[in-house]
């Protein structure tokens, strides 16, 4: 018996893993260009109101979310990773999230909490593992008044 091929497979299921972690990250400090390092070009993205090329959805952050105010901080945290090999270089993923957003619809700030499950395609492009595909699916959220209006609005 070899251990190469069940280390291999453990090798990419940490290395999908850090990469979800990334595309969370590159979102929770609203960096277009990270969010994009994270994407095979041109792949796509079902997200919410939004679908279209990755490319598509960076340029709409870039332009209408980072740009307005009333959208605050935000965090994003990944859990319960599922991942099925179609190949050495190519995986489905399916994975937990759950999402805090702070929006200012004037004059009150809102927490916004949502949870979910992102349905991805992973392939590995030049030896890393990138997003081919995400779709989102919203399974429940909840807003509620902020009751501080200053805490996390400098973050």
């Amino acid at each position: 018996m070899t251990l190469a091929r069940p280390v291999a497979e453990l090798l990419a299921r940490h290395e999908i893993e850090q990469l979800l972690t990334r595309r969370g990250r590159a979102a929770d400090s609203k960096d277009p260009d990270a969010i994009l390092r994270e994407h095979v070009p041109g792949s796509l993205d079902t997200h919410g109101i939004y679908d279209g090329t990755i490319e598509e959805f960076v340029e709409y952050l870039r332009t209408h979310n980072y740009q307005d105010k009333r959208y605050g901080p935000q965090r994003h945290t990944i859990s319960n990773v599922l991942i099925e090999f179609d190949s050495d270089s190519r995986a489905r993923v399916e994975s937990y999230h759950l999402a805090y957003h702070r929006i200012v619809l004037d004059p009150v700030a809102y927490d916004v909490y949502i949870g979910g499950r992102y349905l991805d395609r992973c392939e590995q492009v030049g030896g890393r593992w990138q997003l081919s595909s995400r779709q989102v699916v919203y399974d429940w959220s909840r807003s509620t008044p902020v009751s501080n209006p200053t805490t996390l609005e400098s973050e």
